[in-house]
């Protein structure tokens, strides 16, 4: 990947966010409508709860302004073979797409996405998202985390506060529960051996397995959806787990007695790109820019326990429900941020050797 379009491999900080938050709100989005006659945008989104809240936020409101029809479409995660198909065939089913930063790496270079910046650079909206949060093809619009939680209700005398406790099933008892996927659990894995947040990449995939080797038989599920998370601290089924920020706060915000540990999570952030030679690319730049307004963000997150990544937005936003953000500066000190670059050069063989540890 180009140094230009080089994404984030350290921790975002804390003054990166304050600095940027502290100005004015902008007034009104900015949105170029001189192009947008009798045209539509089909953008893929993950769909779900997360696919209304897009809708809501961003895809009906640019609808309404730009005077254009925006339609989300539901997709597998990490599409990025759909992608390199549509392109390479001149086929479009979709204008642009909310990627994950390591959807952008996998389709590293220019043969894949438009940059999202046109000749007329890069617009008042998307330049209030902090450099970290956006490259030459991607402008974050969500931010979220890879965390610890548990039940307050059975773990609550000695709950885990780290992964190392969360490795440590003999003095920390309780179920546990672990994603079926490498991304997110190879490093709680290494963090919980010791590995210090800044040495994290590139991964040490031997000593990884060899940390996942002591838990592996304490494991009582290995998920393989966000849902069946919400739902399993929401019942009890587990005692503790790994999952996504949002995921957890559904069961709380379901009543469940959970708890978020912000320590040592794992931050990554999606945004919208677009296809390289679609019919509409001037017109998802448009789009990319109003989605970068932090008023828009901050009507995103009334839907969804994603951050948002206009640090702007924290102005507009309810502080009970700013606390809850993994964009909150308070909670950058305690994270690092996924290097979309080692996952794009290294998914596949860390998935494989994954799945193969997984059945031996």
């Amino acid at each position: 990947m180009s140094e230009t379009t080089q994404l984030p491999k350290a921790a975002l900080s804390r003054r990166t966010f304050l600095t940027v938050s502290g100005g004015a709100v902008l007034a009104t989005p900015f949105v170029r409508t001189s192009s947008a006659a009798s045209r539509s945008l089909t953008i893929r989104d993950p769909g779900g709860p997360v696919g209304e809240a897009y809708k809501k936020a961003f895809f009906e409101p640019f609808a309404k302004t730009a005077g254009v029809d925006v339609i989300g479409v539901q997709s597998s995660h990490g599409p990025t073979g759909e992608i390199k198909a549509m392109v390479d065939a001149g086929n479009y089913a979709w204008d642009g797409a909310l990627l994950d930063m390591s959807d952008v790496d996998v389709l590293s270079g220019t043969k894949y996405l438009e940059t999202v910046v046109g000749e007329g650079g890069l617009g008042p909206n998307a330049s209030q998202i902090p450099a970290e949060l956006r490259s030459d093809l991607l402008i974050g619009a969500m931010g979220y985390a890879t965390v610890l939680a548990y039940r307050t209700d059975t773990m609550g005398k000695k709950p885990p506060r780290s992964f190392a406790d969360f490795w440590n099933v003999a003095d920390v008892p309780g179920a546990r529960s672990v994603r079926k996927h490498a991304s997110g659990t190879l490093e709680p894995a290494l963090l919980a051996d010791g590995v210090a947040k800044n040495a994290l990449y590139p991964l040490d995939l031997d000593r990884a397995f060899r940390s996942l080797d002591r838990i592996k038989k304490d494991v009582a599920v290995w998920w393989t959806g966000g849902a069946q998370t919400s739902q399993m601290l929401k019942t009890g089924e587990v005692d503790c787990l790994i999952t996504w920020n949002g995921r957890a706060q559904v069961a709380i915000d379901d009543g469940a007695p959970v708890k978020i540990v912000w320590k040592d999570a794992m931050f990554s952030f999606a945004g919208f790109a677009i296809l390289k030679g679609g019919p509409n690319v001037e017109l998802m730049r448009e789009f990319i820019e109003f989605a970068s307004a932090a008023e828009n963000q901050a009507e995103f997150v009334k839907y969804s326990t994603s951050g948002p990544c206009n640090p702007k937005s924290f102005d507009l936003i309810e502080p009970k429900l700013a606390d809850i953000l993994p964009t909150h500066p308070k909670h950058f000190a305690d994270m690092f941020v996924m290097d979309a670059a080692w996952w794009g050069a290294s998914s596949a063989k860390a998935q494989e050797r994954f799945e193969t540890w997984l059945l031996g």
